[in-house]
């Protein structure tokens, strides 16, 4: 499993995450969809939105709702005590019994059971997430620190942002404040659109990457227990877009887990990152937790990877010298009936592949029909439409022989399909 962070990626989306798009995009409302402003750029704008638009489908919405309370129940500076109330310590119970067998958790526990070999029951997962993201811990004279509260709310130290990793949090601060507040009254002069854009650090490549975002900005943080507003500043802060709470916390989960060894790297839908991670003294509890974008993934997978935008291993000699050398994923218009591969024979014999099939990841397949490929010619396949499908959110596709046994592999990643028109060319 050492694609963990796009197994859980993955799951998150099918279940309440929502997929990132840059701004021109449109989005499909059933899913669900955040949008990443294209015009990102090195100019103060205190009107700019980063995140220009979010849409969260009401099946999706329990976890926003649940985590959203949260956000009031901490002490916005790092030296301040917390004091929990009886409301609060109710409102976190319900959040963490609603995320606790959410599909991402799933994903991040069986990993971690793999990895560990051991089985984790449900109390005892439930005291992982206790442990990692809730339980406080003192550190650098600081009395009552928690991930949760530095990686998904945000909080002070004198004129800094710390932590603020949190998408939906940065969204809502950015023009919705209120609903952070949870109808208390607020604090005096504080208003709606708490954040101020100031620049984008992200290079050109990771703008193509609507995933992830790293930016400078400054805070208007609302301190309640002492009624003033603090004018904070983040010089360079980056975060996921469009995962879920319990997402988020499952890819940290995993990555700040000891016994489970995760990579300290990821790729997700095309992108690598650097999960950086920080613990507590006593390496029990999460610090701090966020991605860090190093580039585009490698195009060629690992033996065995499956790297999204690489090959899988091809045995050598007879049918395995049939390999997918390219797909036609996203045409302009209407995809069905227009979507092809193209494979090429490389033996030294002509070979002929009538009854093969082609697979796509949902095990949906295309038969082609009687067909003889001589050495070194390309052959395009055009897809019927109504079997294997050659999804613009990244996929694989398998070249099987009529046994069932897979002659080729290849896959892509959302990034990828997302230019019109495009070829993809396989290594």
């Amino acid at each position: 499993m050492a694609d963990i962070y796009q197994r859980i990626w993955s799951a998150d989306q099918g279940a309440n995450g929502l997929e990132a798009l840059i701004s021109h995009e449109a989005g499909d409302t059933a899913q669900g969809y955040v949008k990443v402003n294209e015009e990102l750029g090195d100019e103060r704008h205190p009107d700019l939105r980063v995140l220009t638009d979010a849409e969260i489908p009401n099946a999706k919405t329990e976890t926003y709702d649940l985590c959203r309370k949260l956000f009031n129940n901490y002490a916005l500076a790092e030296g301040d005590p917390e004091v929990d109330t009886a409301q609060e310590r109710a409102e976190r119970h319900a959040f963490v019994e609603a995320v606790l067998g959410s599909p991402p958790m799933l994903v991040a526990r069986t990993y971690i059971e793999e990895q560990t070999q051991t089985v984790i029951s449900d109390e005892r997962w439930h005291t992982t997430l206790i442990d990692h993201w809730f339980r406080r811990f003192e550190m650098g004279g600081d009395p009552h620190l928690s991930g949760f509260e530095h990686v998904v709310v945000g909080e002070q130290e004198g004129g800094k942002v710390q932590g603020y990793h949190f998408w939906y949090k940065y969204f809502l601060d950015d023009g919705f404040a209120r609903q952070v507040d949870g109808g208390i009254g607020m604090v005096p002069g504080l208003g709606d659109d708490r954040i101020t854009y100031v620049r984008s650090h992200a290079s050109q490549e990771q703008l193509t990457f609507p995933e992830s975002v790293t930016i400078q900005y400054e805070w208007d943080a609302p301190d309640y227990d002492r009624n003033a507003v603090r004018p904070l500043h983040k010089r360079i802060g980056g975060f996921f877009v469009g995962c879920s709470v319990e997402g988020l916390m499952a890819l940290g989960t995993v990555r700040a887990h000891l016994g489970a060894r995760a990579p300290k790297t990821a790729v997700i839908e095309g992108a690598r990152y650097n999960m950086k991670l920080f613990r507590s003294h006593n390496n029990r509890h999460i610090r701090t937790f966020y991605p860090i974008f190093l580039g585009a993934a490698d195009p060629v997978s690992e033996p065995g990877g499956g790297t999204p935008g690489g090959t899988g291993p091809v045995p050598a000699g007879g049918s395995g010298d049939v390999r997918i050398i390219a797909a036609f994923v996203n045409p302009a218009g209407h995809d069905p009936g227009r979507e092809n591969l193209t494979i090429v024979h490389a033996g030294p014999d002509a070979i002929d592949v009538g009854g093969w099939r082609i697979r796509d990841k949902n095990g949906n397949e295309d038969v082609l029909d009687s067909l003889e490929l001589a050495p070194g010619l390309p052959h395009t396949v055009v897809l019927t439409g109504r079997g294997a499908q050659l999804s613009n959110k990244g996929s694989t596709i398998q070249l099987v022989r009529g046994d069932g046994s897979v002659v080729h592999e290849v896959s892509y990643s959302k990034a990828q399909a997302r230019r019109e028109n495009k070829t993809i060319v396989f290594a």
